[in-house]
C-alpha cells in the first residue's frame, strides 16, 4: 500500500474518530443502548474528550508529514483542522445545559464541518498524489496556486459557520417561542375566565415575539365592531380607552372578511393599514381565532421594525389563537354544563307535564346555543300526547307539530339510546323533506328522552347560533339534558298520578256520601254511573240494580247526549260478572268493554260497565275500586232507608245548627258595625233590601239563603283595614283607597274556608264591581258579575245614599233612586233597578225600623 492511500485511510479514521468524540459530548443519549453507563450521564464527557483529543492529535501527525514537501499544504489543513477543533468546542460550550433539540442541533452542526474538513484534507491528499513532479519552477507557481485555493476554502468555511450559527440561533429562538406555548397550554388547562385566558395569550405573545404590543380584539354589536379585550407591550399606551375598530376597514376589518392570517411587512406599503395617534407601528400580524367558521376575536401584534416577523412566527402566532380558543371552548363548555346543572333544579319543581316539557325546550335551545328546539313527549299508549318549543322557526314548528307520527327523524331520536348529530337534515337518508325557515336550521341534534331504558319523548335541536354544526361537547350536555328532562317529566307524571289519584279518592268519598244521602234507589245508581264515566272517561256507561230475586230495580245509560231514558245494557257479560262474581274485560273494535259485579259480603246488588277507548288508557284497579266503594254506598243507602226517621230528626238538628249559624253571623256583623258607628244597622238595613231585591228578580231557596248570609258579610273584609283608614274623617287619599279597596278580598278569604258559606261567597267578593267594569277587585263588566253581587250593589249604594256620613248628608230616598236610575246601565244592572223601583225602599233608610 501506497504512503498516499495509507494516509487517506488514516484521515478516514480519525474523521469518524472525531464525530464519536462529538457525540459522546453533544448527544450521549444516543449511545444508551450500547453503553448504558455513560449514556445522558455526566461521565460522558471524559470518554468523550479523550477520544477527540485523539482525533485530533492524529490530525496533526497526518498534517506534519507533508511539512517538509509542502508548508502551504500544511497550514492550509492546520487552518481546516482547527476550525474543526474550535467549532465544536464553541458548539458544546453554547449547547451544554440546553434540552436534548438543541444539542442534536449542534452534534448535526458540529459533524458537518468535521466532515467538510475530513472531506478537504482528503481531497487535497487525491491531488497530491494525482499531480506529476515538475521542475522547481513549476512548483513555485503550484504552491501560489495552492494558496490561492486555500483563502478561497477558508472564506467558504467562515461563510458556512457563520448560516450554521445563524441557524442555530433561530432553532434557539424557536425552542424558546415552543416552551412558552407549551407554558401557555398548560397554564390555559386552568379553568380560567375569557378576559383572564386572553391576557395571558397576549402576555406569552409578547414574550415570544420581537414586538411592541400585542393585543386581542373581541366583536361586539353583532359582529359590527372590535374592541380591546386584553393588550401588553411597551406601546399598548397608544390604543385610546374604549377604542373601538369598525369591523369592515383597516387590517382588522380584512383579517374579518377573509378569516385568514394577514402578514405586513411594511405597514407604509399597505393602503389598509390604520395608524393611530403617536403609533409607530412598521410589521405586523394579525391572526383570526376562529370556531366553526365564525370569528370569536382577533390577535393583533405590531413591531416597529420593518420585516420583523418570519412564518415561524406566525405559526406561533396562530398556535397560540387555538390555544386560546381551545380555552375559550372549554370554559363556554364548563359555564353551559353549570347552568345545566342549576335548571336541573328547577325543572323537578315543575308538577304540570306540558309546563315541564315547555321549560325543557327553553332551557335545551340556551344549553346547546340552538337557533330552535321542539320537545315532544309520549303517552303511556306511545302517542305523541305534547308538543312545545323554542325559537322562532314557524315553518319548522307547524310541520313537524302537524306530521309528529310521520316524522321520520324524531322517530329515529326515539328509537336511538343516545343523542346522535345530523349535518344536514336535507340529506338525511331517512327522513322526508322538512320544511325548514332558512338553511342555518339544516344541523341537528335528536335526543332521545328515556325513562327506565324506554324512550318517553324527543329533543331535536335545530341550527347552532353563530355556528354551523354541532359539536361533541352540544352531545355531552345532550345525553346530560336527556337525563334532566326525563327526571322532572317522570316528576310531574308521579305529581300527576298522585293527584289524580286524591281526585278519585275524594270523588269516591262523595260519591259514598251522595249514595247514603239519596231517598230513592234510582237517584242512587245515576249518581254511581254519572261518577264512573266521568272517572274513566268512557263513551258509554251503565248501571243495572237488581232485587234480591234476580229483577232490575233501577237501571241507568249516559252516553255524549246524557241520560236514557231507555237504556241498553250488555245484559250477557252483565249476567256473566253477576253469576260469576268477577270483573269481565270484553275487547271491541273501538275498545274494551269492561264490566264489575257491585257486590258485597251480604249480596251481589247489580252490575256497573263501561265502553273505555283504548287510545285513552285506563287504571283498572281505580275502576275495580269505584266498584267496590259504589257497591258499598248501595249497602249502607238500603240499609239507611230503614231508619228515616232518624235522618229526619238530623235534618231538624241540622235546620237548627243553621238557624245558629245565621245568628252567630248577625250577632258577628252586628259587632262589626259597632266598630264604625257611621255604618252601625248598615248590615242588616242592606241585608234586607237585597233579599227582597232578589225575590222580585226572581231567586229564591238556597240561593235567597245564600245572598242574605252574603249581604251580611259583605264588610266582614274590613276586619283587616285599620281603624286609622276605616274611621278617618273626610276623604280618603289615593294609598288609602288602595287600602280599602282590598277589603273584598280579605272577607273571601275569610270565609272560604267555611263550608256552608261557600254560596255566599259571590256578594262577599265581588260588591264593589260595577256594571262597566269601573269597580274592583278585579273589574268584572256586565253579566260576568254574579248575580248575586249584582243585586247586593244597587242595596247597598241605596243604604249608603240614605245614611248620614261625616263627609256628607245623606240623600232623601227620591234622590237616592234617581241617582241609581241615572246610573242604570253605567254602574248597575238595569233589571235590578227597576226590580228596586217596585219595592216600598222608603222603609229601608236609616232611622226606619226594620222589620224581620
Amino acid at each position: 500500500m501506497s504512503r498516499f492511500s495509507y494516509t487517506k485511510l488514516v484521515l478516514i479514521a480519525t474523521g469518524g474518530l472525531s464525530l464519536i468524540a462529538q457525540s459522546l459530548l453533544l448527544t450521549p443519549t444516543i449511545w444508551g443502548f450500547f453503553l448504558p453507563f455513560l449514556a445522558g450521564t455526566p461521565a460522558s464527557f471524559t470518554p468523550g474528550a479523550i477520544l477527540f483529543v485523539f482525533s485530533m492529535v492524529l490530525f496533526t501527525g497526518i498534517i506534519s508529514t507533508e511539512f517538509d514537501k509542502n508548508p502551504l499544504e500544511w497550514r492550509t489543513k492546520l487552518i481546516m483542522m482547527a476550525t474543526q477543533a474550535f467549532t465544536v468546542i464553541g458548539v458544546y460550550l453554547l449547547v451544554d445545559g440546553l434540552a436534548p433539540r438543541e444539542q442534536q442541533t449542534g452534534f448535526l452542526l458540529t459533524s458537518l464541518v468535521t466532515i467538510l474538513t475530513t472531506f478537504g484534507m482528503l481531497f487535497r491528499a487525491i491531488l497530491i498524489e494525482e499531480k506529476p513532479a515538475v521542475h522547481t519552477e513549476s512548483n513555485r507557481h503550484s504552491s501560489t496556486d495552492l494558496g490561492l485555493d486555500a483563502d478561497t476554502n477558508i472564506h467558504a468555511l467562515r461563510e458556512q459557520i457563520e448560516s450554521l450559527t445563524r441557524q442555530l440561533s433561530a432553532e434557539k429562538h424557536r425552542s424558546t417561542q415552543l416552551t412558552l406555548l407549551n407554558e401557555l397550554s398548560q397554564q390555559l388547562e386552568a379553568e380560567l375566565d375569557p378576559p383572564v385566558a386572553a391576557q395571558l395569550a397576549v402576555n406569552t405573545l409578547e414574550r415570544a415575539m420581537d414586538c411592541s404590543f400585542v393585543a386581542l380584539l373581541t366583536p361586539e354589536s353583532g359582529g359590527q365592531e372590535y374592541v380591546v379585550l386584553a393588550s401588553a407591550g411597551r406601546m399598548t399606551s397608544i390604543i385610546p380607552p374604549g377604542y373601538r375598530q369598525n369591523a369592515t376597514s383597516g387590517v382588522i376589518g380584512r383579517t374579518h372578511r377573509l378569516k385568514k392570517t394577514q402578514m405586513i411587512h411594511d405597514t407604509e406599503l399597505d393602503t389598509d393599514f390604520i395608524h393611530l395617534a403617536g403609533e409607530t407601528t412598521r410589521s405586523m400580524i394579525n391572526v383570526p381565532l376562529l370556531l366553526h367558521g365564525h370569528i370569536k376575536g382577533i390577535l393583533s401584534i405590531c413591531s416597529e421594525k420593518k420585516y420583523a416577523f418570519s412564518s415561524p412566527d406566525t405559526a406561533i402566532a396562530e398556535g397560540v389563537a387555538s390555544e386560546l380558543m381551545r380555552a375559550w371552548e372549554r370554559s363556554s363548555y364548563r359555564q353551559r354544563l353549570t347552568e345545566l346543572i342549576q335548571a336541573g333544579i328547577s325543572l323537578t319543581t315543575l308538577l304540570d307535564p306540558q309546563a315541564a316539557v315547555q321549560e325543557v325546550a327553553v332551557i335545551a335551545r340556551q344549553t346547546l346555543e340552538a337557533r330552535f328546539v321542539f320537545v315532544t313527549l309520549l303517552d303511556q299508549q306511545g302517542n305523541f300526547s305534547r308538543n312545545a318549543f323554542a325559537g322562532e322557526a314557524p315553518k319548522l314548528a307547524a310541520t313537524l307539530s302537524m306530521d309528529t307520527l310521520d316524522e321520520a327523524i324524531l322517530h329515529a331520536a326515539l328509537n336511538a339510546t343516545k343523542p346522535f348529530r345530523v349535518r344536514d337534515l336535507r340529506k338525511y337518508s331517512s327522513a322526508k323533506k322538512i320544511d325548514i325557515d332558512h338553511p342555518s336550521l339544516r344541523s341537528v341534534l335528536a335526543i332521545p328522552i328515556r325513562l327506565h331504558r324506554l324512550s318517553i319523548g324527543a329533543i331535536l335541536a335545530f341550527g347552532k347560533q353563530e355556528g354551523v354544526f354541532f359539536s361533541e361537547n352540544d352531545e355531552s350536555l345532550a345525553d346530560l339534558m336527556s337525563s334532566q328532562a326525563a327526571a322532572s317529566i317522570e316528576s310531574s307524571w308521579l305529581y300527576q298520578e298522585l293527584r289524580n289519584t286524591l281526585n278519585i279518592t275524594s270523588m269516591l268519598y262523595q260519591l259514598s256520601v251522595d249514595v247514603i244521602q239519596t231517598e230513592e234507589l234510582s237517584m242512587a245508581a245515576e249518581l254511581i254511573a254519572q261518577v264512573a264515566h266521568k272517572v274513566t272517561n268512557s263513551t258509554r256507561t251503565g248501571i243495572v240494580l237488581m232485587t234480591r230475586e234476580g229483577q232490575v230495580e233501577a237501571e241507568v245509560e249516559i252516553d255524549v247526549k246524557g241520560l236514557h231514558a231507555r237504556p241498553e245494557h250488555p245484559m250477557e257479560t252483565i249476567d256473566q260478572a253477576i253469576q260469576t262474581g268477577q270483573s269481565i274485560i270484553v275487547s271491541m273494535e273501538n275498545g274494551s268493554l269492561v264490566c264489575y259485579p257491585l257486590l258485597t259480603r251480604g249480596r251481589t246488588y247489580g252490575a256497573l260497565w263501561m265502553n273505555i277507548p283504548e287510545s285513552r288508557g285506563q287504571n283498572f284497579a281505580n275502576l275495580q275500586t269505584l266498584a267496590n266503594q259504589a257497591a258499598i254506598a248501595l249497602e249502607r243507602s238500603i240499609l239507611l232507608s230503614e231508619s228515616r226517621q232518624q235522618a229526619k230528626q238530623l235534618e231538624a238538628a241540622y235546620e237548627e245548627l243553621e238557624i245558629t249559624y245565621d245568628q252567630t253571623l248577625t250577632s258577628l256583623m252586628s259587632a262589626l258595625d259597632a266598630r264604625d258607628r257611621e255604618t252601625e244597622g248598615h248590615s242588616m238595613r242592606v241585608s234586607r233590601l237585597t233579599c227582597l231585591l232578589a225575590e222580585e228578580i226572581g231567586l229564591n231557596g238556597p240561593q235567597l239563603k245564600a245572598i242574605e248570609r252574603g249581604s251580611l258579610l259583605h264588610d266582614i273584609g274590613k276586619i283587616g283595614i285599620s281603624d286609622r283608614v276605616l274611621h278617618k274623617p273626610g276623604k280618603l287619599t289615593d294609598d288609602e283607597w288602595k287600602t280599602m279597596r282590598i277589603h273584598p278580598d280579605i272577607g273571601a278569604r275569610i270565609v272560604e274556608g267555611i263550608p256552608f258559606l261557600q254560596d255566599s261567597l259571590p256578594v262577599i267578593r265581588y260588591h264593589h264591581e260595577r256594571w262597566d267594569g269601573s269597580g274592583y277587585p278585579i273589574g268584572l263588566k256586565g253579566e260576568e258579575i254574579p248575580i248575586q253581587a249584582r243585586i247586593f250593589a244597587v242595596a247597598d249604594v241605596f243604604d249608603a245614599l240614605t245614611s248620614k256620613r261625616s263627609y256628607r248628608s245623606k240623600s232623601s230616598p227620591e234622590e237616592a233612586i234617581e241617582y241609581i236610575k241615572e246610573q242604570s246601565g253605567i254602574l248597575f244592572d238595569p233589571l235590578i233597578v227597576e226590580a228596586l223601583t217596585k219595592l216600598p225602599y222608603k222603609e229601608f233608610t236609616e232611622g226606619e225600623k226594620i222589620i224581620a
